[in-house]
């Protein structure tokens, strides 16, 4: 969250040049950071910092398609030092889990990475 925000200060408040490749885990820790409404809010007014997230905007950037060494990569070690390999997985890895996760789920009847269903479900009683 804090290099995105850098980044929008330092793209002149541009939302789409601030978003980052991430890896999924991380990702998904930033969505449930946006999610604690109040406590963002109260770390924003305290420290001036606007922190900023637009899932909409994410279209491929994020979401597992980082790589190590890429530029949030070199950004990250440059401002926090090591990544925590336990959450920084790269894209070819996220790739991989992702389609362990589509044959599974298509064992039920969830396809296109949980875009469609086609769910048989029991009739009524």
């Amino acid at each position: 969250m804090a290099l995105k925000s850098a980044m929008y200060e330092l793209t002149g408040l541009d939302e789409k040049a601030a978003e980052l490749a991430l890896p999924v885990p991380v990702d998904v820790m930033s969505h449930a950071l946006v999610a604690q409404f109040t406590v963002m809010s109260r770390i924003q007014r305290r420290t001036g910092i606007l922190f900023v997230h637009a899932t909409d905007m994410e279209g491929g950037m994020s979401g597992g398609t980082w790589v190590p060494g890429d530029f949030t990569h070199q950004c990250y070690r440059a401002a926090f030092g090591p990544v925590n390999e336990r959450f920084w997985i790269d894209a070819a890895g996220t790739e991989r889990r992702r389609r362990v996760l589509d044959g599974l789920y298509a064992g039920i009847g969830i396809t296109e990475r949980g875009k469609k269903a086609a769910i048989a479900f029991a009739a009524a009683a």
